[in-house]
């Protein structure tokens, strides 16, 4: 077994470990959530082109596309965005800065 199995964690290192900062660029990783008729996208620097079939978010890093019918947009925030309609596919394209 290695030294850090074996070593016990004082009350104290444990609180530190839980409440300890998240990791650099978390908050900008985006999240896709999807219930039924309804997707939810967090974390998109901007909208660059939007019809009802296609959506596509410019990202940290790339641009993620939604296809589907129908689709129309529910709320729309600073940085997340919600649809509702019948998904048929998704794309991500990498930046190549």
């Amino acid at each position: 077994m290695s030294k850090q199995h074996k070593r016990r964690l004082t009350p104290q290192s444990w609180l530190r470990l839980l409440f300890r900062q998240p990791p650099a660029g978390m908050y900008r990783r985006p999240s896709v959530y999807m219930t039924g008729t309804q997707m939810e996208i967090e974390h998109f620097r901007r909208i660059r082109t939007y019809d009802g079939s296609k959506l596509s978010l410019e990202l940290y890093g790339g641009t993620f596309t939604v296809y589907g019918d129908q689709m129309r947009i529910l709320s729309l925030a600073a940085h997340r965005i919600t649809l509702q309609g019948r998904f048929v596919r998704t794309d991500f394209t990498d930046s190549t800065d």
